[in-house]
């Protein structure tokens, strides 16, 4: 079984940027389509063809409250229970460097809850808040990783 890279972009989420040394697929949506659905469609184009997803990339837009926290849980979920079936899979949640303070508290709470499905798994979560980089300056490095894995008590 091979190993794949999955990017899931929310409308209006910025390029997580590079993971690893390929990426070999992206999802994303054109406004009205279910992103949900085609993510579920992508991955099970995938398992019939024996890729697993090892790295799976949640780039989350800038809305928050009540309806796209659920969006976004649901995609989240989804892509965990992904990534928990290879070994060392990785779930990263990305929004840009300039997030409201109501987001960054969303993505902090879902990640909390997502990591009580990795109990007894290999599989971490990681939340990056990414800095766009400046017209003619090198870009910034991303901002920390906040990792939260199966194997801690």
């Amino acid at each position: 079984m091979t190993t794949t890279v999955m990017i899931v972009m929310e409308p209006g989420s910025a390029w997580p940027g590079q993971v690893g040394d390929s990426t070999n697929l992206v999802a994303f949506s054109h406004g009205g389509e279910d992103l949900l659905r085609m993510t579920q469609a992508k991955l099970d184009v995938l398992e019939r063809s024996k890729q697993g997803v090892r790295v799976a990339i949640l780039a989350c837009n800038s809305e928050t409250g009540s309806a796209p926290a659920l969006r976004r849980s649901r995609l989240a979920h989804l892509l965990l229970g992904t990534v928990t079936r290879a070994t060392c899979g990785r779930l990263i949640l990305t929004a840009s460097g300039r997030s409201s303070s109501q987001l960054r508290q969303e993505l902090l709470a879902l990640t909390g809850h997502l990591t009580d499905d990795l109990l007894g798994t290999t599989a971490s979560i990681s939340l990056r808040f990414t800095e766009a980089p400046h017209a003619g300056l090198a870009p910034e490095a991303d901002a920390p990783a906040l990792p939260m894995t199966g194997t801690h008590a």
